[in-house]
């Protein structure tokens, strides 16, 4: 079977879907999206969609103020219900990151973010359940929330079809083809596809795809675990959300979820790379117990709670932290978006707007250009102001 597209994005995860809304909705272009198993089944399934500003970044604070939006107005903007709940979040810290912590709390005032520092003792009125013991410095954004990683995909995918792109699920792209400089086509695992344009949106297996083609992608895999906790009675029940919270002290974070859940991950760096198709998915008894116990000094109603499972996800790191956004070099045709270390899904919405912008009028957005591939090698990485890198 042979096919004909303008543009092929590979990868179905809810920055493809993104990438293939945004495209779509331009017009002008036969869109078609590849996606080896199903939509979000790889790393999007597995994310705790958290959607903040809270950055140390002026122009990545501004990307999550934009997607912040769509997410609020994702039935009005593109349609359907992504299971946006504002629930706010607070960030605590220990006096290794406060004044890290205060200087972002300005840097993202001055960005519009309704955010500001609060003292440890303010954590029971604008969070009710965590604890302040032990606990120096402290700031709460209001507007933030959680989302529904599947039906955000899901949502940009069915909208993306109604404006004539083929999404194509149990598609595994196996080479992208190229001659005379610029990209050709791309070979599947069912059909050839023949196209001018590639978008490489594959998460960690981006590098393999890029590899035959002498493109070298920084993006290491790193596996992140994540433990469902469910809540005793008297902690907000089966349908009551709390807010979020970043905890920089005990290098977690805790996200409510549906059915009296809170999710809880970690916020630790990663140095050591996972192979992708072969890692542990799920949780030693060491690591439930690890989460439950930091968990518990954080949120002290889960010392009580009943662990549910958990599993863990893959990362692809970039050595800052932060995604590729860009052209690729050598060939005509041929860009990504790659490495979001674990911050891809509350950018997705302004991250497929960009990289739609970039394919067909070949502009960048200002506030894209630090996310470049040749900051590696030219000396011009990002850096956070956290300690701890995933923070961005």
């Amino acid at each position: 079977m042979n096919e004909t597209s303008d543009i092929v994005i590979i990868g179905g995860g809810v920055m493809g879907a993104s990438i293939a809304y945004h495209l779509a909705q331009r017009g002008g272009a036969h869109v078609t999206l590849l996606e080896r198993q199903a939509l979000g089944t790889g790393t999007t399934g597995r994310s705790g969609a958290i959607v903040r500003q809270h950055y140390s970044n002026d122009f990545v604070i501004r990307m999550a103020r934009e997607s912040l939006h769509t997410f609020q107005h994702f039935a009005e903007i593109v349609g359907g219900d992504c299971g946006f709940v504002t629930t706010g979040m607070v960030v605590v810290a220990d006096e290794a990151n406060g004044e890290g912590l205060r200087r972002n709390v300005q840097i993202q005032q001055a960005q519009g973010v309704r955010t500001r520092m609060i003292a440890p003792t303010e954590l029971a009125a604008v969070a009710p359940g965590y604890s302040d013991e032990e606990i120096s410095w402290a700031c709460y954004e209001e507007d933030a929330g959680v989302a529904d990683p599947m039906a955000t995909t899901h949502g940009f995918a069915v909208r993306a079809r109604e404006l004539g792109a083929t999404i194509h699920e149990g598609f595994r792209a196996l080479r992208i083809v190229t001659a005379g400089g610029r990209v050709v086509g791309v070979t599947t695992d069912q059909a050839e596809i023949a196209t001018g344009t590639v978008i490489v949106v594959a998460n960690v297996w981006s590098a393999a795809l890029l590899q035959p083609l002498g493109i070298v992608l920084p993006v290491v895999a790193t596996r992140h675990p994540m433990v469902a906790l469910r809540r005793p009675g008297d902690a907000g029940g089966r349908l009551d959300m709390h807010a979020v919270c970043l905890d920089m002290q005990r290098e977690i974070y805790l996200r409510p979820d549906i059915g009296g859940v809170t999710l809880v991950g970690s916020t630790e760096n990663v140095f050591t790379p996972s192979d992708p198709d072969q890692y542990a998915q799920g949780l030693s008894e060491i690591e439930i117990a690890s989460f439950r116990t930091r968990a518990g000094s954080s949120f002290p109603a889960l010392k009580r709670a009943v662990p549910r499972g958990g599993w863990a996800g893959i990362y692809d790191d970039t050595p800052d932290f932060h995604p590729i956004l860009d052209r690729l070099p050598d060939y005509e045709g041929l860009y990504c978006a790659v490495g979001f270390s674990g911050h891809g899904f509350k950018l997705s919405p302004v991250v497929g707007q960009w990289m739609s912008e970039l394919v067909l009028s070949g502009q960048k957005p200002l506030d894209m250009q630090p996310l470049n591939f040749a900051r590696f090698s030219q000396g011009q990485e990002i850096h956070p102001s956290y300690n701890s890198g995933v923070m961005a």
